[in-house]
C-alpha cells in the first residue's frame, strides 16, 4: 500500500514538473511572441513614418512648384552663344547649336544677336565714292573685329537723319551723287531672320517661322522675354539663320541668350508637370 502511494506520488511529481516546464516554456514562447510584436511594431511604425515624411514632401513639392521660380536651387547668371559664319554675297540659310551644361536646366531671360564682322578685303566695304565702282581703301576703315547688328532697321530709328550725311564727313548717305549705286550704312549692313529650336523636345520658340532680326531689338537693348523659356540640361539650342539679302561683309552671326542656370539634377518639364 505505501509502495502504492510513494509510486502515485512519484508520477504525480512528474507530470507536475512536466507541466511546469511545458508552463515555463509556454511563458517564455509568449514572452518572446510579444518581443517580436514590440520589435514588428516598432519597425512597421518607422517605416509608416518615413511614408507619412515622403508623402508630405511631395505633397508640397507639388502644391509648390507651379512656375519656375518655385524650383529650389541655386542660381547662377549663364550666357550661351550660337556662332553661324557666312561669306559674302551669300544667300544661302546656315544654322548652328550648343549644348546646355549638365549642371542644370537653363532659364533665358533675353536674346541679342549681333553680327561679327571678320571681311578684309576693302572692296566689299562702303565708302568715298568717285565714280568709280570700288570705293577708296584709304577712307574706308575696316570693321574687321567690330560688331554690328544684324538687320539695318536698329540703326534707323535712332540715326535716320545721319544716313543722309555725305561720305566726306565720313557717314555715307543712302546713295551717289548719281543715285545709280546703292551707297552708306544701310548697305554694310546684313539683314537676318532666325528660327529657334530646343532640340530636345523640337518646339520652336518662334514656331517655325522666321522672326526678322528687328524683333530681336529694343530701344538700344536686347529682347527681354515675356515668359522664361527654358532648356533642360544637356539639351541644345539651335538657331537657324537666313540672310533676306545678299551678305555684304564675311562675318558670323552670333546669337546671345542670357539668363540663368538652376544647379543640380532637375528636369524641369518633370516638375512642371509637362
Amino acid at each position: 500500500m505505501i509502495e502504492k502511494e510513494l509510486e502515485m506520488s512519484t508520477e504525480l511529481d512528474l507530470e507536475i514538473e512536466t507541466l511546469r516546464s511545458q508552463t515555463r516554456d509556454l511563458k517564455s514562447e509568449i514572452k518572446n511572441l510579444r518581443s517580436q510584436i514590440q520589435q514588428n511594431s516598432i519597425l512597421q511604425k518607422a517605416k509608416l513614418d518615413l511614408l507619412s515624411e515622403r508623402t508630405e514632401a511631395l505633397k508640397k513639392l507639388s502644391t509648390k512648384v507651379k512656375a519656375i521660380e518655385d524650383i529650389p536651387g541655386v542660381r547662377t547668371p549663364r550666357w550661351y552663344v550660337v556662332d553661324i559664319d557666312f561669306q559674302y554675297a551669300s544667300t544661302a540659310p546656315q544654322f548652328n547649336s550648343i549644348q546646355i551644361a549638365a549642371d542644370g536646366p537653363f532659364i533665358c531671360t533675353q536674346i541679342q544677336p549681333y553680327y561679327l564682322v571678320t571681311d578684309n578685303d576693302y572692296t566689299h566695304y562702303q565708302g568715298f565714292y568717285d565714280g568709280t565702282a570700288n570705293p577708296n581703301p584709304a577712307a574706308t576703315p575696316l570693321a574687321v573685329g567690330r560688331y554690328l547688328p544684324c538687320t539695318a532697321s536698329a540703326i534707323l530709328s535712332s540715326n535716320f537723319k545721319n544716313l543722309a550725311v555725305d561720305a566726306a564727313v565720313g557717314a555715307p548717305g543712302f546713295c551717289d551723287p548719281g543715285n545709280t549705286l546703292p551707297k552708306g550704312p544701310l548697305r554694310d549692313f546684313p539683314e537676318f531672320s532666325f528660327r529657334l529650336q530646343v532640340a530636345g523636345s523640337g518646339t520652336f520658340w518662334t514656331q517655325n517661322k522666321t522672326v526678322p532680326a528687328a524683333a530681336f531689338y529694343g530701344y538700344t537693348e536686347p529682347t527681354y522675354l515675356g515668359v522664361q523659356g527654358f532648356v533642360e540640361r544637356t539639351d541644345r539650342i539651335v538657331v537657324y539663320a537666313q540672310p533676306e539679302t545678299p551678305i555684304p561683309l564675311n562675318g558670323k552671326v552670333r546669337m546671345v541668350f542670357h539668363g540663368f542656370q538652376i544647379l543640380g539634377n532637375i528636369k524641369i518639364s518633370d516638375m512642371l508637370g509637362y
